[in-house]
């Protein structure tokens, strides 16, 4: 079984989960009206794609406060957060730059985010046993490098690390603030219940590690002295790796399998293009004649450098600077090249349709307790351990993304209200990179969810495992 899909994902551990591209669309944006048929392109779209070739967003950003404060007539009931993981280890090391060494403390588990988690494993949409299954490592295992240690400890590339454990662990007692009170008066309760919380991860290390973190912060409080609150261990479902649908997978999806490579990308634009002459600059510093990937794997190994306070040569500091647009800008030309509702459906579709599930899950259960007045466990907060390829389309979708790559441990909040004097209407609020967004056809943070799933019926699609059952 691993052979079989050791082709299809062979080159993922070398771009990560940015990485999981599984060769996503590289495509000059000088083509994308010939690819993308007749359909006209939305004004988000086009200034999208506009902004991602000349690296000018072509309308002007209000910089206005939002005023978040929750309507009288609203009541919290339900809350959703997608997320990248932590900071890690680099996936690869560039030449040119010396090899930096980790020490034990950068390695062991954060630790107040010690706790033990059960793996729900699923084929499909059946729990199996974890042998039926393939994680991450079980497929690119064979391309996961040793790096250098201060210690006896074991380090590797991709690894999650105790400041990636600790941002995560932050996160979580950031969102406790907004949905868990001290008097079991908010969302959900201070103790942690997975007939409650929902949890899943892509099936790989740094993930899972992520999710258990982020559920630690979110069950400690300081006047329990930051101990865990949980009768039992964190469940975290994983799905097999080669069908997973968390980030853009051409298996899954084979529409993605007639995007460009990266070399094909950088032959089509013009030399002077500002993305070309950036990419061939440290290419050039470091040294390497066929480079085959793009700005995105270029600049891993300095986010991984920085995150760790480990020092980064002047030169390379003065190449990289502008990378954290770049690379998005890289990703948008990527993307589009196959057309933006395609792109949408094939990468994050899956994801959107359970977004929509669990905010129709939430209301119904609502509803059945208002009208039943009985009180029964249900899930309220569902939480998704993902990769910078997770939150990106999601961004794009929700017409939120601002056009720089995902830090470790980013996030999208989603918050569920409903009418106090009519249960029918409910409405939604995002944050996105610790700030709140309007979205789309909305007149302020709470958008209706009727506005909410039109802006976005043409972009759902149903997992296929769903489509399968």
């Amino acid at each position: 079984m691993r052979s079989a899909y050791h082709s299809i994902l062979k080159w993922s551990f070398l771009t990560g989960t940015s990485t999981i591209l599984l060769k996503l669309c590289y495509e000059s944006l000088y083509n994308v009206s010939l690819r993308t048929s007749n359909k006209s392109i939305s004004t988000y779209e086009n200034t999208l794609i506009s902004w991602a070739s000349t690296g000018q967003r072509s309308k002007t950003i209000q910089n206005k406060l939002i005023d978040t404060k929750i309507p009288d007539n609203l009541q919290f009931i339900g809350a959703q957060i997608y997320f990248r993981h932590g900071a890690r280890t680099p996936l690869s090391l560039l030449p040119g730059l010396e090899e930096v060494s980790y020490t034990k403390e950068h390695i062991e588990i954060y630790p107040p985010s010690k706790w033990d988690i059960k793996l729900i494993t699923k084929l499909g949409n059946d729990i199996v046993s974890k042998d039926k299954i393939l994680s991450a490592n079980d497929i690119i295992g064979d391309r996961i490098k040793q790096l250098k240690s201060a210690s006896d400890v074991k380090v590797v590339t991709g690894q999650l690390t105790a400041i990636g454990e600790k941002q995560l662990y932050q996160l979580g007692k950031l969102i406790r603030s907004q949905i868990i009170k001290q008097d079991n008066n908010g969302l959900i309760p201070n103790i942690y219940d997975p007939n409650i919380v929902y949890c899943r991860s892509t099936y790989m290390n740094r993930t899972i590690a992520s999710a258990r973190s982020f559920l630690a912060g979110l069950f400690s409080s300081e006047n329990d002295d930051n101990k865990i609150q949980a009768k039992g261990p964190f469940e975290i479902e994983v799905h097999n790796f080669p069908d997973e649908d968390m980030f853009p997978n051409s298996k899954m999806y084979p529409a993605l399998k007639k995007c460009h490579t990266a070399l094909e990308l950088y032959r089509l634009l013009h030399d002077d293009h500002d993305l070309k002459k950036a990419r061939q600059a440290l290419i050039n510093h470091i040294g390497v004649a066929d480079y085959p990937h793009g700005i995105v794997e270029l600049y891993d190994e300095f986010v991984s450098r920085q995150a760790h306070n480990f020092s980064i040569p002047k030169k390379f500091l003065e190449l990289t600077k502008d990378f954290e647009v770049m690379s998005a800008r890289e990703f948008v030309s990527m993307a589009t090249s196959i057309g933006f509702d395609l792109f949408i459906r094939s990468t994050c579709g899956p994801l959107l349709y359970l977004m929509k599930e669990n905010f129709n899950s939430i209301a119904k259960n609502y509803l059945d307790e208002k009208e039943n007045n009985i009180k029964k466990p249900y899930k309220k907060l569902f939480v998704y351990s993902g990769h910078d390829t997770t939150l990106i389309p999601l961004t794009m979708a929700l017409e939120i993304f601002e056009m720089r790559w995902p830090d470790y441990g980013s996030y999208i909040f989603m918050k569920y209200y409903v009418s106090k004097t009519n249960p029918n209407e409910t409405y939604v609020a995002v944050d996105y990179a610790d700030e709140p967004q309007i979205l789309p056809n909305c007149d302020n943070y709470y958008c209706p969810y009727s506005t909410f799933l039109k802006n976005l019926e043409n972009r759902f699609e149903k997992p296929k495992y769903l489509k399968n059952n």
